[in-house]
């Protein structure tokens, strides 16, 4: 099918989906947020006062891959993973099109 015969529908989540594809980084993770002890003796965290760490975690080949996201780079990450979810989404509703193309065309091939 070419664009031309694309809904507009399909043709605007298509074109946002290469959009997010070609143009913002993405990955397929959950960010983690954790309050932890850092075990030095002197620390707040001692005195249960924990700190604040942020790791990005996926599953990997049925393994737990994580790692820690330092604050400076929170804000960035967390773009990262939402951007793989509007992907997701989008890749759904390109889906479903295609779901009602079929079916249009099954039942014209009926008449």
């Amino acid at each position: 099918m070419t664009r031309v015969q694309m809904s507009m529908q399909e043709r605007a989540f298509r074109s946002r989906l290469a959009q997010l594809v070609h143009q913002q980084p993405l990955i397929r993770a959950t960010v983690s947020v954790r309050n932890v002890t850092c075990g030095k003796p002197g620390c707040r965290c001692a005195q249960g006062e924990r700190h604040r760490a942020v790791y990005l975690m996926c599953r990997v080949e049925g393994k737990t891959r994580q790692v820690f996201v330092p604050p400076s780079l929170e804000a960035e990450v967390r773009r990262w993973v939402a951007n793989y979810h509007v992907v997701q989404e989008l890749l759904e509703k390109v889906s479903d099109q295609a779901w009602q193309e079929l079916a249009a065309r099954k039942e014209a091939s009926r008449s």
